[in-house]
């Protein structure tokens, strides 16, 4: 259990490391918006929207970075890819990451470690 309050330190992309926990604080994108003029003819712009994640995922595991691109491990043990011109992510304690994960890691069978233990004779 953690006891103590910790804030989340948004990172750089340059500053992210191997071994480090991160989080998403939130996604950009672009979006195309059409309007009338008044001259009748269409125009377009192009809006970048910045939004928090709907679902914030658990914290995840960097091994790897070839910047843009961070190579993180998950929860379930498989790696995924994260551009960082399109994420901003956020530093999370190891303390506060693994307390996040516990619950989801996969639970270690008791069965199977006694069968290896004993011996046939």
């Amino acid at each position: 259990m953690i006891k103590e309050t910790t804030l989340v330190r948004s990172l750089a992309p340059e500053d992210i490391k191997v071994g480090t926990y991160v989080m998403t604080l939130h996604r950009q994108c672009q979006v195309m918006m059409g309007k009338e003029s008044s001259l009748g003819e269409p125009e377009v712009a192009v809006v970048e929207v910045v939004m928090r994640p709907y679902f914030p995922e658990l914290p995840a595991k960097v091994v790897g970075v070839c910047l843009p691109y961070i190579v993180v491990e998950r929860e379930n043990r498989k790696t995924d890819m994260i551009d960082t011109r399109s994420e901003r992510l956020a530093k999370v304690p190891k303390r506060f990451a693994k307390a996040a994960r516990k619950s989801h890691l996969p639970k270690k069978d008791k069965k199977k470690n006694k069968k290896k233990g004993k011996k046939k004779k």
